[in-house]
């Protein structure tokens, strides 16, 4: 095999390759994560000031 025959069948099976995958792709549909709704500011559970604690230490 020369060449240039090479590289032409490297190439087909390229291009077949990526059809195949672009059409499984489209017939699958995109895969996506659910959606969940943004926490609202009091549901994230951040750090909580200390009772007696007046700021940062001196």
């Amino acid at each position: 095999m020369n060449t240039g025959v090479k590289i032409a069948a490297f190439a087909t099976a390229l291009a077949a390759t990526f059809g195949t995958a672009y059409a499984v792709g489209q017939g699958v549909g995109p895969v996506v994560a659910e959606e969940r709704p943004a926490a609202k500011h009091d549901e994230h559970g951040g750090a909580k000031p200390e009772e007696g604690a007046e700021g940062h230490a001196r």
